[in-house]
């Protein structure tokens, strides 16, 4: 009871030190104390504890993650914090951001479309781990525009982001969730000669459900296949491999029918051993 008396106190006279105290504390305490500061007001407690060093950002961003104020407002803070130097912070902000969008497609798809485009990785990064947990949802009407979104960071070459987008997001999740709308996109996205694109369409053929679309996959990996790039032809061999393991009926009789061109024969002798 003193100790919520306490948090009661810090709450009214906006003593910084104390909310981070009770936040920090964890568990119901940390519960309490975020519902409290939503309730007094959201953003203007995001300012007070944004600049209470860490574990005030963190706290930050446990309000941001459930306020229900200005989407924009809201948005701007959260993509602030997922270029954090603390690599907590922006891994939970990229979530906030995530949670947010789940909660309110309508209002916050049109803020994260700015990420793509913004010049910090870790930004970029933020907007592919946002869609991907908004798209885990399964939502029939989601998956276009994330699909959408996400084509905006297919040339990018930064480390962080690719990994995140074509093995990640694409193979774990779009794949899984929205298949027709993702091999529509892929389908789309395969004219393209940039190599990082197209290492993109094979990475997201890496996931056990691309199994469910394997001859499909294969006709989007023979076109790819042609492409002479060591870069490119890595990720179709990385792609065959999946889809021979989880789908072998299906893809080793294609592998083979590669066996007679001279172009295709490598990769599928590296598959086949």
């Amino acid at each position: 009871m003193q100790r919520q008396r306490s948090v009661d106190q810090a709450i009214r006279t906006r003593d910084v030190t104390g909310v981070v105290d009770a936040w920090r504390a964890g568990g119901a305490q940390r519960r309490s104390v975020v519902a409290m500061m939503i309730a007094d007001g959201a953003l203007p407690w995001v300012g007070l504890l944004s600049g209470d060093g860490v574990d005030g950002r963190r706290a930050s961003v446990s309000v941001l993650a459930q306020a229900d104020e200005d989407a924009r407002k809201i948005s701007e803070q959260l993509r602030e914090l997922t270029a954090d130097p603390d690599r907590v912070t922006r891994t939970h902000a990229a979530q906030a951001m995530g949670r947010q969008l789940t909660a309110r497609f309508d209002e916050i798809y049109p803020c994260l479309c700015d990420w793509p485009s913004d010049p910090r990785p870790a930004v970029r990064r933020a907007a592919v781990r946002a869609a991907e947990m908004a798209g885990r949802t399964g939502y029939l009407t989601w998956g276009e525009p994330l699909l959408r979104l996400l084509s905006g960071l297919l040339e990018d070459r930064t480390p962080c982001v690719r990994r995140a987008l074509g093995p990640g997001a694409l193979a774990r999740t779009f794949m899984a969730h929205y298949p027709d709308d993702c091999l529509e996109y892929l389908a789309q996205w395969s004219i393209s000669h940039d190599e990082q694109v197209l290492w993109h369409i094979a990475m997201a053929f890496t996931g056990p459900t691309a199994a469910h679309t394997a001859k499909k996959a294969l006709i989007l990996l023979r076109r790819i296949a042609l492409d002479p790039r060591r870069y490119v032809r890595g990720a179709v061999m990385s792609a065959l491999r999946a889809l021979s393991a989880h789908a072998p009926e299906t893809a080793l009789p294609e592998l083979r029918s590669w066996l007679e061109d001279e172009i295709r024969a490598p990769l599928a002798h590296a598959v086949l051993g």
